[in-house]
């Protein structure tokens, strides 16, 4: 896909609506309080619900105050504090930059790059202390000592996805949200790629497979495990395993180790990314398998040095400029508007067939 910068940003209503009354303040247009909601919106020309919306983008910024029953109450503002808002949008991760993936890195370079044409700038905030059971203290810590427009979540746990959604702040996940949780997101669309791994495996004959996660699983995890389990309700006589790891390359090689010594040895395996599939692949080999004649493999996620293993290793991708045009259009859509238009954008993957997926012999 090509690189594509993003749209010339044109005001929406509801901003215009916002910029009239913000300017209207400056000049001291009205004073102490607001006129009531019929009278602006019969000034300014705009329908009520727009009114509202702009009136709620006004206080969360600090310009106005409401109470029930009293028209909103004027917060004065100098010219100097308007300046002051902030043009930042942050990024949240368990690990610094340089340890993620390739992938991360590639769409975290273009999401900033993508920012800074419309005039922002992503600030990263790596650490693992937010990520604890209960991360409320310390991420009340964070976004009061480093505010930013808005908020991207990525790898992010469940308590930190409430935490977000209770505070009403600006933010999206990069990832899927937690059930129950409806935050803005994107994810690839996990449930439709594993539904058609499955199928992959199903076609080339192999009826005992193991979808192979880390524990405890995230919401794309589950999102994986249901559509790789729906595939095989077609062939109730296959067998579909799923299985976890603790993340550590001793962990992945253990787990490997205790499938491969089941009675009925798994076929197939299907692994949530990219560097736990090459330790699969490294592990199977060294058990004295052979990829594809005697496992196959595939990866639900896709890295760049998964090239240099041999066979190739099937897996699916997406472009990760394209992950990230679309995340910074969901999170400057929510941070200029105070909603975003779409809020669950899931991304087609593309398979990558590689060399590691062959014909089952069915054998133990």
């Amino acid at each position: 896909m090509p690189n594509s910068p993003l749209p010339p940003h044109r005001p929406s209503l509801i901003e215009h609506t916002v910029g009239l009354l913000r300017e209207a303040l400056l000049q001291g247009s009205w004073v102490n309080r607001l006129p009531g909601e019929r009278a602006l919106s019969n000034e300014l020309h705009v329908s009520r619900p727009t009114l509202r919306a702009a009136l709620a983008l006004l206080e969360k910024e600090g310009w106005l105050e409401s109470r029930h029953g009293l028209r909103r109450t004027i917060i004065k503002k100098t010219p100097s504090q308007v300046r002051e808002q902030p043009k930042v949008i942050a990024l949240l991760t368990p690990l610094p930059l340089q340890e993620l993936v390739p992938f991360t890195q590639a769409w975290t370079d273009s999401l900033r790059a993508f920012l800074a044409k419309e005039g922002y700038e992503l600030q990263i905030h790596s650490g693992r202390r937010w990520y604890g059971t209960n991360p409320e203290r310390e991420l009340a810590k964070l976004t009061h000592e480093m505010p930013a427009a808005g908020w991207v979540l990525f790898v992010t746990t469940e308590a930190m996805q409430r935490w977000f959604w209770a505070s009403g702040l600006v933010c999206v996940t990069s990832g899927s949200p937690h059930v129950g949780i409806p935050l803005p997101s994107v994810d690839l669309n996990h449930r439709a790629t594993c539904r058609h791994a499955a199928g992959q495996f199903l076609a080339k004959g192999h009826e005992r497979v193991v979808f192979l996660r880390q524990g405890p699983t995230n919401a794309g995890d589950k999102e994986s495990e249901l559509g790789f389990l729906e595939a095989f309700q077609k062939k109730p006589e296959a067998t579909a395993l799923v299985a976890e790891h603790d993340g550590t390359p001793e962990g992945i090689r253990k787990q490997v180790d205790l499938l491969c010594r089941r009675k009925e040895r798994p076929t197939g395996f299907l692994v949530a990314r990219a560097m736990p599939a090459l330790a699969v692949a490294s592990e199977l080999t060294r058990n004295g398998l052979r990829i594809p004649e005697d496992v196959s493999v595939i990866c639900r996620d896709r890295d760049h040095f998964l090239d240099y293993f041999s066979p190739a290793i099937a897996r699916y991708g997406v472009n990760p400029q394209t992950h990230a045009q679309r995340l910074a259009r969901l999170i400057l859509q929510y941070a200029r508007d105070g909603s975003p238009k779409t809020k669950q954008v899931r991304l087609t993957t593309q398979f990558f067939a590689g060399e590691s997926v062959g014909t089952s012999t069915k054998t133990a």
